[in-house]
């Protein structure tokens, strides 16, 4: 019955809205749902958890810093799927043609720009001139600088196992039992930028769980930890980036992360994936980046450079940090040696075996990406080395004995580009050389892999892509890509196109399609077919599966959007039936429909209904159906400084398999998609005020009832009650 209300309440503000809606200017309203939809397309792709911190950062420094359409800077909109490569060359071409943009209405003119894509880049984007030629003086930059401090408080309100009581006698038997720190979450961050040429800044945090300076342990269990003991910011990044100075296109000390070609051979960071499904696959490498969140992985530390003139650049890196890591000692006949038997990337150093890993080893990495580019064609060529202060060395298993193990990986690959009029080519073709890792030798029998005795081996791994976009019409195109990922393909530092987050042992084929059948009418379809070359951590043999996704969306008016959108993927997995073969693998499908509308009531009221249903079945018999159903009422009151968002949902999902990914209005530079199963209800309330026009506040508190359950979590983040309750503060000054 509270469904059916739900739905009745849901149904009566939408036509309600249409009833009210008139035509206003554009806002940002279109950038934000981009940002929305592209963040639960990450979360439903990636098979790990994803820091999403990046591209957020990427969309507020472009919506505070908007980029001068007369200036190559654009090609950033590319990156950041804002605009297809075909809609960046017909702009080029217009201003080839007609010459600098005079009028941002101008944009209206050039081929390829509808509604939808103005609606999206007009927030961040102006006219202006090329500030090239400036002489960058002291005077200037301390004038006209930008300065910004972002102070954050995070905490889950109800105590959590971690954190109850213990005795350090207790603690001692079971050192990994409670957490060492406070349930805060601390981050503190500052940045500079003048006129996007001239970047600084640093970053401060502390992690719930973690110590900081108020918190304190035992002598015995510091002397446990000895060196590892640490206490205060978790972690300290800084960055200092110049670009466009002369032949210094673009230079870099401290924090960075680096993206050439296709992702295959060298991404560092966040890559899109099928998030950027349809037409805009291809990726644009956007070279140096500085770095300026606080997540601990996929970055590097060092410095970096480009140089240019001409068609040709050329870039050199350097990155030295220390990493996260299991180090373990094997027995030899000489003596003890040290090995690693597993990196860690989730940045939580909480316990005493997560401090005990915490900066383990170093690893170093040099390299380097020569380019050569005219007006339709770019190819380069990129190849870089790591080195681990101490040799990995996995627990043999079936699936990971391709995976790297050693010292030293090298890493080589070609990619290229050509566009040019209705056509779009792109690939990568890239190498991996791994300098004699030890590896266990294979023992006759199906069941057993390694006899115990380890090998020095030389492996060399292949990978490629390659991909064709065609735009028939204005209203139409389609992509092709192909992808063949070796099993002996190792990187650590690749993040191409594919299914899930690694590039080894994987070929398939990807068919795209986005069409704009009707006026504010557009169709998004993709089917992926694909197979792994090698057993994974859940399949104990070569297995396949497929993706279908179709989204149909359509805007009522530049007020009302609403979109409809089907997704359906088949993958395989070992069966948990005993009187199954354990090598053979079954097939499992997770349906889901989802239905989307945005709209406004009046001028101040903005409202959006979301209504999505899963189905998970599997082989063994599996049938399992979930459900989420939300209403997000934000009231921004023009020319005031206060807006409030709030949200009420109701979710019903038997398990895990039937998850419901949700974005949810977050503080600035936060971001929020829980995976929502079991049964209960959801609420939070978002307020912002702006003060002294220098200073914003934000607050948010959300709380998850669940009605099926008493527990909530396991292991340290136990909940004893039946609700959780997050709080989440932030502000941020403006100089």
């Amino acid at each position: 019955m509270k469904q059916l209300v739900f739905i009745i309440l849901s149904l009566t503000f939408t036509l309600f809205a249409k009833a009210q809606i008139t035509i206003d200017t554009l806002s940002t309203e279109a950038l934000n749902q981009l940002l929305i939809e592209q963040v639960e397309r990450l979360a439903e792709d990636s098979d790990d958890d994803i820091d999403y911190e990046d591209l957020l950062e990427n969309y507020i420094f472009f919506s505070e810093n908007p980029v001068n359409l007369n200036s190559e800077e654009t090609i950033r909109l590319v990156e950041l799927r804002l605009l297809s490569v075909f809609q960046f060359e017909e702009l080029q071409q217009y201003r080839r043609y007609y010459g600098d943009f005079l009028f941002l209405e101008e944009l209206e003119m050039v081929e390829g720009f509808d509604e939808r894509t103005l609606a999206i880049i007009k927030p961040i984007i102006y006219i202006g001139q090329e500030h090239n030629k400036d002489k960058i003086t002291l005077n200037k930059m301390a004038r006209y600088g930008k300065h910004q401090l972002v102070g954050r408080y995070e905490q889950i309100l109800e105590r959590q196992q971690g954190y109850m009581p213990i005795d350090d006698s207790a603690l001692l038997v079971k050192p990994n039992s409670r957490y060492l720190g406070s349930p805060q979450k601390l981050q503190f961050k500052y940045t500079y930028n003048y006129r996007n040429k001239i970047r600084a800044g640093f970053v401060l945090e502390k992690d719930a769980g973690e110590m900081f300076y108020t918190d304190k342990v035992s002598d015995t269990l510091q002397k446990l930890l000895g060196n590892q003991y640490h206490r205060g910011f978790d972690f300290t990044g800084f960055h200092l980036y110049a670009k466009d100075l002369g032949i210094v296109k673009a230079a870099v000390l401290g924090d960075y992360q680096l993206a050439f070609g296709q992702g295959l051979t060298l991404w560092s960071g966040m890559s899109f994936g099928k998030a950027g499904a349809g037409s805009s696959v291809m990726k644009q490498g956007r070279g140096i980046t500085p770095k300026g969140s606080a997540s601990e992985y996929a970055f590097m530390r060092g410095t970096a450079v480009t140089l240019g003139a001409g068609p040709f650049s050329g870039t050199v890196f350097y990155s030295n940090r220390l990493v996260d890591a299991n180090v373990s000692m094997a027995d030899t006949l000489e003596s003890e040696a040290e090995f690693v038997s597993s990196l860690q990337e989730t940045g939580y150093h909480r316990t005493i075996g997560e401090l005990q890993d915490r900066h383990a080893i170093r690893q170093q990495v040099v390299g380097g990406h020569l380019a050569f580019a005219i007006a339709h064609f770019e190819v380069g060529y990129t190849a870089h080395h790591t080195w681990l202060s101490v040799p990995l060395e996995l627990k043999p298993s079936h699936y990971n004995q391709f995976y790297f193990q050693g010292q030293k990986l090298t890493n080589q690959g070609i990619d290229f580009k050509y566009v040019k009029g209705k056509y779009a080519v792109f690939g990568e073709m890239a190498m991996s050389y791994n300098h004699g890792a030890k590896v266990p030798e294979p023992v006759e029998g199906p069941t057993s892999i390694q006899s115990g005795v380890s090998t020095s081996s030389t492996t060399l791994g292949f990978a490629g892509l390659v991909g064709l976009t065609v735009k028939p019409a204005g209203y139409l195109n389609f992509t092709i890509l192909y992808r063949d990922y070796g099993k002996a393909y190792q990187n650590l530092m690749s993040n191409a196109f594919g299914e899930g987050s690694r590039n080894q042992g994987q070929r398939g084929i990807y068919l795209g399609v986005e069409a704009a059948p009707a006026p504010y009418w557009n169709i998004l379809a993709y089917v992926d077919q694909f197979q792994y070359t090698w057993l994974t951590s859940q399949v104990n043999a070569p297995s396949r599966g497929h993706d279908y996704y179709l989204r149909i969306s359509h805007s009522f008016n530049r007020r009302t959007q609403a979109y409809l959108q089907f997704r359906s993927k088949t993958k395989m997995k070992n069966s948990t039936d005993a009187f199954v073969f354990s090598h053979y693998p079954i097939f499992y499908t997770k349906n889901a429909v989802r239905f989307n509308i945005n709209y406004q009531i009046g001028w101040d009221l903005h409202c959006s209904n979301k209504a999505e249903y899963a189905h998970y079945r599997n082989d063994d018999g599996s049938n399992e159906h979930g459900y989420f159903l939300c209403q997000d009422i934000a009231y921004k009151p023009e020319g005031k400084p206060y807006s409030l968002a709030f949200r009420y949902a109701i979710f019903d999902a038997q398990d895990y398999n039937t998850r419901i990914y949700a974005y949810e209005n977050d503080v600035l530079y936060s971001f929020s998609v829980p995976a929502l199963y079991g049964k209960g209800m959801r609420v939070y309330l978002l307020g912002k005020v702006k003060l002294f026009n220098a200073l914003t506040l934000y607050a948010r508190i959300g709380r998850t009832i669940y009605s099926d359950r008493e527990e909530i979590g396991s292991g340290l983040t136990l909940i004893q009650g039946n609700h959780k309750t997050d709080l989440k503060v932030e502000a941020i000054w403006k100089l």
